[in-house]
């Protein structure tokens, strides 16, 4: 009896810690990340983000001259923190980016942080990253330092599952036959991307 007795106190306990741990779980969950505190508002325009749209355009062409020519050529694409957040609120308006409520991008030097509020059943995700850009191959590789989901403890393999899922969206966007990409330079709140476009086969 005493040994009955014992097993259900010991299962009571374990459920209590299980609830009491689920609470604190959600509880973090519904924080804001630790790397939302190191972000600054960006002010956003309709004129940003239509200049973010031309200067996309206008490298396309030069990629698509230079291919058509059989011209091998330097070409590079500066791109401001302001035309960047003004593209993601017009998408965010147009119900292009479904899963996402918000999303904010700094650029720092040599580093990004991103705060992105995801749409999930019950209290919505708040999320954040901190990475850098490399370049493997002519390619641009996305390097996550830092991964917040709320105030939750997660472990490092987390920032290796966010960053092969951000370097599948980012090998998805781009395009056919893309220049081989020498350099991405993050500073003074603009993304820089210089590449040398390649020649038809």
């Amino acid at each position: 009896m005493r040994l009955i007795k014992g097993i259900i106190m010991v299962i009571g306990a374990i459920g209590v810690i299980v609830i009491v741990a689920l609470i604190i779980g959600y509880y973090l969950y519904s924080l804001s990340p630790r790397i939302q505190e190191r972000m600054i508002p960006v002010a956003v325009s309709a004129d940003a983000a239509q200049s973010f749209d031309q200067k996309l355009d206008a490298l396309e062409s030069q990629i698509k001259a230079a291919v058509d020519t059989g011209e091998s050529k330097q070409v590079s694409l500066v791109i401001t923190e302001n035309e960047i957040n003004s593209k993601l609120v017009q998408m965010l308006a147009e119900g292009e980016l479904s899963q996402l409520k918000r999303v904010l991008i700094n650029l720092g030097d040599g580093y990004f942080l991103i705060y992105a509020v995801v749409d999930t059943p019950g209290i919505d995700a708040k999320t954040g990253s901190m990475g850098r850009v490399e370049i493997i191959e002519g390619k641009p590789k996305v390097v996550i330092d830092e991964f917040n989901v709320g105030k939750l403890p997660l472990p490092q393999s987390i920032n290796r599952r966010a960053e092969q899922l951000m370097n599948i969206i980012v090998s998805l966007q781009l395009p056919e036959m893309p220049p081989d990409i020498t350099s991405v330079e993050i500073k003074n709140h603009e993304l820089t991307v210089t590449g040398t476009t390649k020649t038809a086969k």
